[in-house]
């Protein structure tokens, strides 16, 4: 099921814009920048510094889709609400 969550025209929107709505996000973000930093003042290679920093985007990738997921499930469940109002909650089965 793709639901899309309706936030304007992302083209239109700057970074700084699309992360004002998630501040979660920009601060992993600026955790991630960071510690890019960290590893160049260290006298790290450019080699080390992505070593570092793959895992940490590898999460942030899990974190964005976990909070579309979020704000999407409630919709979706909505949607198939409308489409058959016999539909139950779903929750644990009662044996």
């Amino acid at each position: 099921m793709n639901i899309e969550l309706p936030q304007g025209n992302p083209k239109e929107q700057s970074l700084d814009q699309r992360l004002a709505n998630s501040p979660r996000l920009r601060r992993r973000f600026l955790e991630i920048a960071g510690m890019i930093d960290q590893a160049v003042e260290q006298g790290c290679t450019a080699d080390e510094a992505e070593e570092r920093a793959i895992p940490q985007i590898r999460k942030l990738g899990q974190e964005v889709l976990t909070e579309w997921a979020e704000k999407a499930a409630p919709q979706a469940n909505q949607k198939v609400r409308a489409q058959n109002p016999k539909l139950i909650k779903s929750g644990k089965k009662n044996s």
